[in-house]
């Protein structure tokens, strides 16, 4: 599985933040159901979970602006 830097998680479209977070959070699941041991995963989600949380936020503070 490729995945991306903090850095390459911020320069990513939408679109292709969303179904990186899908499908880490399909494989991490996978893994469990299968008693792997998941933990690089788990970790590597939450940095794509905190990008998503980043830019939700941003979303949030710009329709207060406006």
């Amino acid at each position: 599985m490729q995945s991306y830097s903090s850095d390459q998680l911020s320069k990513i479209t939408d679109d292709e933040l969303i179904k990186e977070y899908m499908s880490v959070r399909s494989k991490i699941n996978m893994g469990k159901k299968n008693k792997e041991d998941t933990t690089s995963l788990e970790v590597y989600f939450c940095y794509v979970s905190r990008e998503v949380q980043e830019r939700e936020n941003r979303t949030i503070k710009k329709k207060k602006v406006v």
